[in-house]
Parts: C-alpha cells; structure tokens; sequence
C-alpha cells in the first residue's frame, strides 16, 4: 500500500476499512458486556476477590497461548474465515454462561471452564483483528488506523458498558451474556461481505511457520523484538490490577457499589478512548520509546493516587479515567511499534510469540493482586504497585537499552 497519511475522516471512509472496523467494533461492544459482567458475577457467587482473580488468571493464561493462534491467523487464506468461526463460538460460549446463571447451575469451576473457552477463541479474533489494521493502512498511516480502532471499538466499549450497567440493575450479570452473545452473531454477519485474502501462500509446514515466528524475535542489531518482549513482560506483571482494584473498592468502599463500579469501569474506558486518539494525532513514530516508558511511569503514579481517593467518587472518576488514558498509550505505542516493523506475512506469529511474554505474567499479577488485596488491603498494594511501575521505567532502559530508540 502507499505510503500515505490520509486524515482520521478520509481513513475512515474507506469502505474496506469501515466495514472491518465496524465488525470490530461491534464485538468489542459485546465484550464489554461480558467484561463488566463477569468479574461482579464471580465476585457475587463466590463473595471472594480472590476467585475474582482467578478469573482474570484464567483469561490472560488462555490468552498468553495466542501463540498457537499466530501461525493459523498467517496460514489462513482469508482472515475472514477465522473472524466468522471466532465469533460464532465466543456466541456458544456466552450462551452457555447466560444459560446456567438463569437455571442456578453456575458453579465457580463451570464458570472457569465457560471463560476459559471465551478466552482461548477470542486468541484467534484478537489476532486476525490486528492483523487486519496492517492490510489495510500503510505504515504512515498505522497509528490514525489504530487510533481508529479503539476509538469506534472504545466507543462501543463505553456504549457495552452503560448497556451492562444497566442489566446488572435490571437483570442481573445472567442477561448480559445473552447481549454478548447476540453481538458476536452480529459482528459475524458484518464481516461477511469483507474478504481479506492472504498475500503468502504457505510453501511450508504448520511447525516450520510456528518456529519461524520465534526466530524472528531474535533478528536486528540488539534485537530490539526480544528486549520490547522482556520489557513488557515486567510491565504487564499488573495490568490486570485496574480492573481488579475498581472491583474492591467499589464493593468495599463506596456507598453504591453496583452503580459506582459501572461508573468508574466506564471512566477508565473513556480515558482509553482518548489515550488512544491522543496518540494517533501525536502519530510518534520516531519516538516510540518515550511513550512506553512515560506511560509506565505515569499508570504507576495515577493507580496509588485513585486507589487513596477511595471513596470520593468525583476525584476517583477523574484518577481512573487518566489511567485508562496512559494504559491505552503504553498498549497503542506497543502495538504499532510491533505493526511498523513486521511484515505481514510474519505479524500474526510474531505478535501472538510476543503476547506469551506478557500474558503470562499479566496472568499470574492477577492473582497476585486479588489476593493480596485481601491480605494487605488495597494501599499497600497500590504501593507495590507504582513502585513496580516506577522500577520498569526507570531500569528499563538501564537493563535493555535495545528499548531506548523504538522508531520505524
């Protein structure tokens, strides 16, 4: 594609571009449901933060083996094929929960089970769904495209919210499900008339394509992939802990949990949103470092402040919305670095061999935080907290100097 840099407008309307943003869009619509759903769910049937955490622990183990997906997603002849399967079986899944919640099955093991089944299809939608901004935007254009992205799927993230918000008070976690599920038949139908051929066809074998991925990490002087996998890996060690901690607080520290925790999860959606679009304008290109490490150091120092501010719900939705901002700076900078830099017959593998390096720690934080939550209470871990952030930043840099000029 021609190395352009067409206006957010001008992008967006692109008809290939719209429709696949808009399926996108849709089904991250229905995964907000299913996010601010599930956590109060597993809270409520089990009264503990910790099965909450088990929870999450579950979710971002099953995505830490988006490994497996990588080379799928790079084989497959159209990537419309992987999205429609995805969809329609995170729709079975989400159905499945919806069901037992309504007959009074749902235990917490058939819940772990239920989300692990989520987690590990929606491996091969996130994958092909970030491969699909590269087939369509140059690499002038990769951060406005992103920006793109997580705007309508923010928007609609937001919009999921409020629609969950208003099921938990009216019917409960049980009847968001079924919305999740009926979105993911839509974001389905949407990405029927989008065809998105591979430009490869495969000469070589399922494994030689699996460890070619992983070989990729190790090429360029210092091998700038490898240490970018190794710095992430410690900065997502508590990524998880937002959501988490806006799950305490609320239901321990604010006179109205439900209300207050739909409320402060929707702030920090917001945030997200604008981070995202912050970044698109900024389009940092040849400064990709500063970001990553900026935005560590910032999410830190804002998750102590908002975790102090308890119970103030104004100042809280303030502090929460600004972390969503800087998370979505850190994860848009990560993810468009990754996106500039490899090709695209490569990105599916070498995206998914990246993630293991985070999700794996991203999974095991969670439980961390859950538990300790419990045990410490919410400030001292938010002290752990920035001081780990506040660390990565600082020798990051010092420890993986491949990290200290990201540009493409």
């Amino acid at each position: 594609m021609a190395e352009t840099d067409r206006g957010y407008l001008e992008l967006f309307w692109n008809r290939r571009m719209a429709l696949g943003l808009t399926s996108s869009g849709v089904a991250w619509g229905g995964y907000a449901i299913y996010e601010i759903a599930i956590l109060l769910l597993s809270y409520q049937i089990s009264h503990n933060l910790a099965v909450a955490g088990l929870v999450v622990l579950v979710e971002f183990g099953a995505y830490s083996v988006t490994f497996i997906a990588g080379p799928t997603v790079d084989r497959a002849r159209n990537l419309r094929t992987v999205l429609l399967l995805g969809y329609g079986l995170q729709a079975v899944f989400a159905f499945g929960i919806g069901l037992t919640v309504q007959s009074g099955h749902l235990t917490v093991p058939a819940l772990l089970a239920l989300v692990a089944g989520i987690s590990l299809v929606w491996d091969f939608t996130w994958t092909a769904d970030n491969a699909l901004i590269p087939r369509l935007a140059s690499s002038g254009e990769l951060f406005r495209a992103n920006a793109l992205f997580n705007t309508i799927t923010g928007i609609n993230t937001v919009a999921g919210f409020g629609i969950g918000a208003a099921l938990l008070l009216l019917v409960g976690a049980g009847g968001g499900m079924y919305v999740y599920a009926l979105l993911n038949v839509a974001a389905a139908l949407l990405v029927i008339p989008l065809s998105l051929p591979s430009e490869r066809t495969p000469t070589t074998g399922f494994l030689e394509d699996f460890w070619d991925g992983w070989r990729e990490l190790g090429r360029g002087v210092g091998r700038p992939l490898l240490q970018l996998a190794i710095f992430s890996s410690a900065q997502g060690f508590f990524v998880g802990a937002a959501p988490l901690l806006i799950t305490f607080l609320t239901q321990r520290e604010f006179a109205d949990p439900t209300f207050s925790y739909a409320l402060l999860f929707t702030s920090f959606t917001i945030g997200g949103v604008l981070g995202g679009l912050a970044l698109g304008y900024l389009n940092p290109r040849r400064s990709v470092s500063v970001y990553l490490l900026g935005a560590t150091a910032a999410e830190g120092v804002l998750i102590l402040a908002s975790v102090y501010a308890a119970p103030m719900l104004g100042p809280s939705l303030i502090l929460w919305g600004l972390t969503g901002v800087v998370a979505a700076a850190f994860y848009s900078a990560y993810l468009t670095y990754i996106q500039g830099v490899v090709a695209q017959d490569r990105f599916g593998r070498v995206l998914t061999n990246l993630y293991l390096f985070r999700g794996i720690p991203t999974a095991v934080g969670a439980l961390v935080v859950g538990t300790l939550a419990a045990v410490w209470g919410a400030p001292l871990l938010a002290l752990v907290i920035a001081a780990t952030y506040l660390g990565c930043a600082g020798l990051g840099p010092v420890l993986l100097p491949g990290i200290r000029r990201l540009s493409f």
